[in-house]
């Protein structure tokens, strides 16, 4: 049933994000709203069955590239059907073989009695190419952070994920560009919201930077911003995962691939936002980060502009 059908109180959002960009974090904070309903990286866990997306894998990878992207993903996939999750972990996950982008859809627009917010967050390249499978209702946000900042913690994680040969040194730049373009999705998402009457007003933009540096102002500015009721106590949270099952609906495969690669670990141990950290010495940082990170400057600098500032 659609969103409009919904209690006229009930507040929907959606938190867009490349990744790397501390979405996650920012997550787990809004998992204490009260009456709050989270819905993890839905269009993403649909990628497997979402053949426009499964397309964009190999599209645009150059026949030297010494990453084999389809094989190291099935790999991937395989390994990750194999982990095991304990107690209430396993209740909040849904099955990946039911998720599509229609299934997402449907779930989002879907009622949630008794929930006072819907707060679904998920990464921008779950819907690249398919934008008209966003849902109705929800007011759109995004969370950004520094290029070189998120292309090095990308850079970690692709590195687990595509292996190369013996021999052979791992490069951003081999990847196909669904892989390695970040911020320019980002701006086509907000120019089709806005085209097509979706949203209005200034687009809710927040930055991982400001957020750690200046939690408070930005976390309460975000929440007057989406109608979602500020308390002091949202900056700071118990460390672990119980907020997975106090109200996260949530992909069995994403907390599975969890347990390999620990893209959500530092969430779950966090307890507040930690200050931001100083961008490394250019030349300590791999050139393929360097070279990748300057393609997306001029788009994440017109998202910057754009932020909620402190």
């Amino acid at each position: 049933m659609a969103a409009e059908s919904s209690s006229t109180n009930q507040v929907r959002v959606m938190l867009w994000s490349p990744p790397r960009c501390l979405s996650t974090v920012f997550q787990k904070c809004m998992s204490y709203v009260d009456g709050i309903q989270i819905i993890n990286e839905p269009y993403q866990s649909a990628g497997a069955n979402n053949p426009e997306l499964m397309k964009q894998l190999t599209e645009g990878q150059g026949p030297e590239s010494q990453v084999q992207v389809q094989e190291s993903i099935d790999k991937f996939m395989a390994t990750i059907e194999q982990q095991e999750l304990g107690g209430n972990l396993q209740e909040a996950g849904w099955d990946d073989s039911v998720c599509t982008p229609a299934w997402v859809k449907n779930l989002l627009e879907g009622q949630f009695p008794g929930k006072k917010v819907v707060f679904a967050k998920d990464l921008i390249f779950g819907i690249r190419g398919q934008f008209h499978m966003i849902p109705k209702g929800y007011k759109h946000t995004f969370i950004i952070r520094n290029p070189t900042k998120m292309v090095i913690s990308c850079r970690r994680n692709y590195e687990m994920m595509f292996p190369v040969p013996e021999g052979h040194q791992f490069n951003l730049l081999m990847l196909p560009p669904l892989f390695r373009e970040f911020y320019q999705p980002v701006l086509q998402l907000i120019e089709y919201l806005k085209e097509n009457k979706e949203q209005t007003g200034d687009p809710i933009i927040i930055d991982a930077d400001d957020i750690q540096n200046h939690p408070a102002s930005i976390v309460r500015q975000y929440c007057d911003a989406v109608g979602i009721p500020y308390n002091d106590s949202l900056l700071e949270w118990p460390a672990g995962n119980e907020c997975v099952k106090k109200n996260w609906l949530v992909s069995k495969m994403m907390l599975q691939g969890d347990r390999i690669i620990g893209y959500y670990a530092a969430a779950f141990a966090s307890t507040k936002f930690l200050p931001s950290k100083p961008l490394p010495i250019e030349n300590e940082i791999p050139a393929d980060v360097v070279e990748v990170a300057k393609l997306e400057e001029p788009f994440y600098k017109k998202l910057y502009d754009m932020r909620i500032k402190p």
